[in-house]
């Protein structure tokens, strides 16, 4: 079924909207047609051949010529480097999550919430990992609450934003109460510690120690984990050790990122 957006009031514009869920649909590269787009958006296939089409012109989405179908348009790629460029925090996080990194031989990620996701933004892994567990790059979409990172960005973030989340969490979870105890839990964990601690994440052996962030001036929230095998992280280290360097590893990115001058936003017409 298409999505109900009748919640969000009446300067809410559905064309757009539409346009925008279904461009969001090629966030992992993917190649998709017309028909695939219909039968994941319940969208009409009209509806979805006009809005793909205008995406095409505008060069959002660009069309594969061996397959014939869709995938993300050279603007879309540009946008994203642009924006990450001038907002400066993955350039400046990088050499202190790769410290980090290789002095424990465990991956250290940065992410910031996607509705009810965690879209990871950079990751830097040991340079000698025999093995790897935490499988994920930069781009990967994970589930909100059921990761360090994502529950960290749950209990940092604003409380009208934090309450908006945990509704929709609510609404669309068939185990919420399990996902509400994980919450209740990080947290009382973050009021006390300054970090979460999160043990066998999505259903797998691996375990993570995480971090939110509010950089000065952002208008999101973003967050930090350690993690690697359990095996190699027990309780006592991630709560002893790994949850403090991680804490003092994002103030430092913090204080350092304070002092770059952050350049506006601008928007430049493309040349024809």
């Amino acid at each position: 079924m298409p999505p109900n957006h009748q919640q969000y009031g009446p300067n809410f514009v559905n064309a757009l909207a539409k346009g925008l869920e279904i461009l969001s649909l090629f966030s992992e590269g993917d190649l998709l047609g017309n028909q695939q787009l219909v039968e994941l958006t319940g969208l009409p296939k009209a509806t979805v051949s006009r809005m793909t089409s205008t995406l095409v012109a505008l060069g959002y989405l660009r069309i594969e010529p061996r397959s014939r179908k869709l995938t993300m348009g050279t603007r879309v790629l540009g946008l994203g480097i642009s924006v990450q460029r001038k907002l400066g925090l993955q350039r400046c996080a990088r050499p202190f999550m790769e410290s980090l990194s290789n002095k424990y031989d465990l991956t250290v990620s940065m992410g910031t919430r996607d509705r009810l996701g965690v879209v990871v933004l950079e990751v830097c892994r040991p340079p000698n990992l025999s093995q790897l567990v935490v499988n994920f790059d930069a781009g990967t979409r994970l589930p909100l609450a059921k990761t360090s990172l994502g529950l960290a960005c749950i209990v940092a973030a604003p409380i009208k934003e934090r309450t908006r989340v945990l509704d929709n969490l609510r609404g669309k979870s068939d185990d919420w109460p399990a996902l509400r105890t994980t919450i209740e839990r990080a947290h009382r964990e973050y009021e006390h510690s300054g970090f979460i601690v999160s043990q066998g994440s999505l259903g797998r052996d691996v375990s993570g120690v995480a971090v939110p962030m509010n950089p000065p001036g952002a208008n999101a929230t973003y967050a930090f984990n350690v993690a690697g095998a359990s095996a190699r992280m027990p309780l006592n280290l991630m709560r002893k050790e790994l949850g403090p360097s991680l804490r003092r590893m994002v103030q430092e990115v913090t204080e350092a990122l304070s002092k770059i001058r952050q350049p506006q936003l601008v928007l430049t017409p493309e040349n024809d």
